[in-house]
């Protein structure tokens, strides 16, 4: 008598080589079949357990071997037709491993979704000549099946939804020939648009349509307007829990109409890239999965690696060396309090006076005496105290720095010496309204004009403060 495993022993040893039902469920997707050869089945797992050890491939032998698969119940019929015997394996088993692998999930197609739709009209029609009593058995089933299948529709719109967002990928490989081959690029992008638009008209559309609530359709109610058909009928005969439990469910489904009208939206843009888009395209998505593979590390059974090891990424990428020595730009945002505002309108209100007197601005650079060192001319600084004299302040924290920005880029030939003394004449001559307070606190200014003798020399000065003298008293 041949050896055998129980149930649980036989998917432990499933799930502990998923390589091999992977292998057989995108042979079946790839052949459009519900079912696997037995003879395809035995070749995968001769290969896949070729490198293993002697007791190793005697289990895994056993285990997927046709009498053990079938006594243990996960395959559930044995055809035989053509001269060659199919198997036929549980659709929970199956819905299973597509849920370990996201690659493994079936786009759903127009004919699919239909079919949910016709289920749930029927439980409608069902649901308008029941009795609504707790006693009734045929009620509590129609109760519990309608429970059932609406949460099952919604496991399956959220699989492909997920499946859906992850046609990035898909996407790159099968593009990937354009940059290999640019002078076949027309023949290719024909072959990829026909690939797209079956991907778009056969399971990308009927889904946004499904999950339209606006839709209209010939032969009867669309989704949303079914549940809320059902909801009403609940509600009236005092089956608030059921009801309340179909209108959260109904909100579930309208909220996945979004991601799918994103996905739709980014095929659209894939079709209308350019062989050069579909390089960088491609570069993207290549180091995006090396990083996805990085992660998916990290979501294993050992509890210690729950960080990304981007350190070999880095090295070899180059994208990222150097980034953790930059700084990140400073953002520039409003303030919120009223003096934030008065500081924000009194500066644009000396602005526009500067600019108005844009006729008696000096033209100091004509003014510059053709000697150097410290001696200044008499008239330059003249003509720079005369304007000093029309000019309006304003209380400042740093009286320098205020000077500087009003000076630099407005006086034709500024230089650091008429910023001397534009300081030395306000200090000597503070209006009545304010006062000027030397601090302790020092900053930094740099040489404004190009040309000017002390180009690229930092100054060291002390802050000055100009204060309202009702300020100071209130301090």
């Amino acid at each position: 008598m041949s050896k055998h495993f129980s149930t649980l022993d036989t998917t432990r040893l499933i799930f502990e080589h998923p390589k091999i039902l992977f292998r057989m469920i995108e042979r079946m997707d790839r052949d459009d079949a519900r079912f696997v050869r037995e003879n395809d089945l035995a070749f995968d797992v001769l290969d896949y357990a070729r490198n293993l050890n002697k007791t190793e491939q005697v289990r895994i032998r056993t285990a997927f071997s046709t009498d053990n698969l079938f006594r243990s119940g996960l395959v559930i019929d044995i055809v035989k037709a053509r001269g060659e015997r199919r198997l036929v394996f549980q659709d929970a088993l199956l819905n299973l491993m597509r849920a370990c692998n996201a690659s493994l999930y079936q786009e759903l197609t127009d004919a699919r979704l239909r079919g949910h739709l016709v289920t749930l009209r029927d439980a409608h029609n069902r649901l308008t000549v029941s009795s609504f009593n707790q006693a009734d058995p045929d009620f509590t089933e129609l109760r519990d099946d309608l429970s059932e299948r609406v949460s099952q529709l919604i496991g399956l719109l959220r699989q492909n939804v997920f499946r859906m967002q992850t046609i990035s990928a898909e996407l790159a490989d099968m593009s990937g020939d354009a940059s290999r081959a640019p002078e076949q690029f027309s023949n290719f992008r024909q072959n990829l648009f026909e690939q797209i638009v079956t991907l778009y008209e056969r399971h990308i559309k009927p889904t946004l349509v499904f999950l339209n609530p606006d839709t209209r359709l010939a032969d009867g109610a669309n989704l949303f307007a079914t549940l809320e058909g059902m909801g009403h009928l609940l509600e009236q005969n005092d089956q608030t829990e059921v009801a309340d439990e179909l209108f959260r469910s109904s909100i579930s489904l309208n909220a996945l109409h979004k991601p799918i009208k994103t996905v739709a939206t980014e095929v659209d843009h894939f079709l209308r890239k350019t062989r050069r888009g579909m390089v960088q395209y491609n570069a993207m998505e290549h180091f995006f999965g090396q990083l996805r593979q990085l992660k998916d590390q990290t979501e294993t059974l050992n509890l210690a690696r729950k960080w990304l090891d981007g350190r070999q990424f880095a090295r070899t990428t180059g994208f990222v060396v150097g980034l953790k020595g930059q700084h990140r730009p400073r953002h520039y945002g409003f303030g919120e309090s009223s003096s934030y505002y008065q500081l924000l309108f009194s500066e644009l209100s000396l602005r526009l006076a500067d600019l108005k007197r844009r006729n008696e601005v000096p033209v100091l650079q004509a003014l510059a005496s053709g000697s150097h060192g410290q001696w200044v001319d008499v008239e330059r600084i003249r003509k720079l105290y005369q304007w000093l004299e029309t000019i309006d302040l304003r209380p400042t924290r740093d009286l320098v720095r205020e000077l500087h920005g009003r000076l630099d880029g407005f006086i034709e030939g500024y230089r650091f010496p008429d910023l001397l003394a534009a300081i030395n004449h306000v200090s000597h001559s503070v209006p009545e309204t304010f006062q000027l307070i030397t601090t302790n606190r020092f900053a930094t200014l740099e040489s404004p004009v190009a040309g000017d003798e002390h180009q690229g020399e930092l100054f060291v000065y002390r802050k000055r403060r100009l204060e309202m003298h009702t300020e100071v008293q209130n301090d």
